[in-house]
């Protein structure tokens, strides 16, 4: 799974914790999750290259929230902008490139009023002996009404990735190759109970996340192949097996988007 969108999930996860007064201190910079970057800022934007700073880091904006009074942090997604000309692009193709895919955006329910933010990244020192080399800011983008019926059915999501497991495993094993069925089927067991070994998701521990949904963003990122080259969406699959591949495709993204939006929103709290 991209790095973007454990990123945003993880800001909610933890962020819900630490409003409960969790020490989350160990998420950054340590977590495995972001070992290659050098920064990760809060700022909202004053128009051209203006920029008020919020916090310089996640830990700090978890700690600017609670002393503004938010609620909770609850995540979302928005359509992929198509680019004019181009002609519709599908998010599951684009997802591996940056800025594709669709938008994480993550709601911070204050006192008076919802502020929307999102991430950007952009490449830093190539040759940084640590090799953080990505920078990222979260912009405030405005405001906007509570959106209260934000998905968080962790049972729900974790019955449709199931059902799309259960149809894209055995269409794989049907493909030269047999190419990512240990994905699949590892996804699959962990939603039975199997314990992940993806450092990348070290910051579970941070978060006061249920086990069912533990269980669901680690099978999720197991099961999320869709990238750039050499991904799922490198596959190409022709002939017999493209009308196949297509809807299986489809139908995995979807499933897997809605288990990173439950999980994270299962956090919030009430």
């Amino acid at each position: 799974m991209q790095t973007n969108i454990l990123r945003s999930f993880a800001l909610v996860a933890i962020g819900n914790a630490a409003l409960r007064g969790k020490d989350v201190s160990a998420f950054w910079p340590n977590s495995a999750l972001l070992k290659y970057y050098k920064q990760i800022e809060f700022v909202i934007p004053r128009g051209g290259d203006e920029y008020t700073p919020v916090a310089p880091d996640p830990v700090a904006w978890f700690a600017t929230l609670k002393k503004l009074g938010c609620r909770g942090l609850r995540l979302h997604n928005a359509p992929m902008e198509q680019k004019p000309g181009i002609g519709p692009l599908q998010e599951r193709m684009m997802v591996g490139l940056v800025g594709g895919g669709p938008r994480w955006l993550i709601e911070a329910v204050m006192p008076a009023r919802c502020e929307v933010w999102e991430g950007y990244d952009h490449l830093g020192d190539r040759t940084d002996p640590e090799q953080r080399i990505w920078l990222c800011g979260y912009l405030m983008l405005g405001e906007t009404e509570p959106q209260n019926d934000a998905d968080r059915d962790v049972a729900g999501a974790t019955t449709e990735v199931r059902s799309a497991l259960a149809v894209i495993l055995p269409f794989a094993r049907e493909l030269p190759g047999a190419p990512f069925t240990e994905n699949f089927a590892g996804a699959r067991a962990t939603l039975d109970g199997a314990v992940s070994t993806n450092r990348a998701i070290d910051f579970l521990a941070l978060t006061d996340l249920s086990q069912d949904a533990q269980r669901l963003i680690a099978a999720a990122a197991e099961a999320w192949v869709f990238g750039a080259m050499g991904s799922w969406n490198d596959i190409g699959a022709d002939g017999a097996h493209k009308e196949r591949y297509d809807a299986v495709s489809e139908t995995l993204f979807h499933a897997l988007t809605r288990a990173v939006i439950a999980a994270a929103n299962s956090s919030y709290p009430g």
